[in-house]
């Protein structure tokens, strides 16, 4: 039976989705606050979905919102990993060789040649705008496009890089859990920023970047990233990148508390937390278990997890009290 889905931004209409091409995906933590629940069950799923299908999982960690970042939330990430005994394929195996070899700020030339096929194109103009200044003339937040046709010098100091969006554009994909996806990028995201004021590469530049160079071609992430897959392909679609267009993508149910999505704002959340109230690896597997509904699988750990896993039986909102 097909489900047509509206959620928020973006329409889905479920219908099978299977890949023949052996997977490799990544598990992607930021360390810009201490990881929760909802972090955990997307590192449980991307780990099942590689490992059912005899593929490579990569560790990747995007580092480029150094404001928010901290030490300890970067060991954090090793230590949820050895804690729900998840392993993984390629990447840093501890903070030190991360900083040494896998830092995103190694990366910034990278970044900064998929920007230039932006600006050759003459997609990209200057933007001094601030939030408050934008919240000032958008009550939902969008961009108004207020410096759209200033043509602004793009070294202008204290500017952003902002893409032009084409009016209309729509942006479709193949999702494997909800199907045929369709994004209204343009009106949902205008002119999103591709380069922060302060010179780096914003994150959908830097994320499809690192996918490209490590072979990624099964792509998952929360429903709430539906928007960043959608301005990624389309930056893909402009700068030739037609490894990350034929990509697959699965946007998993998100985790739930008081009707918001958990956030690292909210240490007491935090899975260092609940571990240091002695929440054991099993108990932890079990709260997932239940939170997915298959409390009767007898989930204890990585390898239980993963025998019962289907992603197909993931329930289409998970709530947690």
């Amino acid at each position: 039976m097909t489900r047509q889905l509206y959620l928020a931004a973006f329409t889905c209409i479920t219908t099978p989705v299977e890949t023949k091409q052996q997977i490799k995906t990544r598990i992607a933590p930021t360390p810009s606050g201490y990881l929760h629940l909802g972090n955990a069950l997307s590192f449980a799923i991307t780990w099942a979905l590689a490992r059912q299908q005899q593929g490579i999982v990569a560790l990747r960690i995007d580092d480029l919102d150094n404001a928010r970042f901290r030490p300890e939330y970067l060991q954090d990430i090793f230590d949820t990993l050895d804690f729900m005994g998840l392993d993984y394929d390629e990447g840093p195996r501890n903070p030190q060789d991360f900083q040494e070899n896998y830092s995103q700020l190694l990366r910034l030339p990278t970044y900064q040649m998929q920007l230039d096929k932006l600006v050759q194109q003459g997609m990209v103009y200057a933007c001094p705008c601030s939030r408050s200044q934008i919240a000032a003339l958008s009550l939902q937040g969008l961009y108004p496009l207020t410096c759209r046709d200033e043509h602004l010098p793009l070294d202008t100091p204290n500017a952003a890089w902002r893409v032009r969006i084409p009016e209309d554009t729509t942006i479709s994909f193949q999702d494997q859990l909800l199907g045929h996806c369709t994004v209204a990028l343009a009106l949902e995201m205008p002119d999103f920023v591709v380069r922060r004021k302060d010179g780096i590469p914003a994150y959908q530049i830097a994320s499809i970047v690192d996918d490209l160079a490590m072979g990624v071609n099964l792509i998952v992430r929360g429903e709430d990233l539906m928007l960043s897959t959608a301005a990624q392909l389309f930056l893909a679609q402009h700068t030739g990148a037609t490894a990350f267009t034929d990509a697959a993508f699965v946007h998993h149910p998100l985790i739930v508390s008081g009707g918001n999505k958990l956030s690292k704002s909210h240490d007491a959340l935090s899975l260092t937390e609940m571990r240091k109230a002695g929440l054991t690896p099993k108990q932890l597997w079990q709260k997932l278990a239940e939170l997915l509904g298959w409390q009767d699988a007898g989930i204890a750990d990585a390898q239980s997890f993963l025998s019962r896993f289907r992603l197909q039986d993931l329930p289409r909102h998970i709530a947690h009290v």
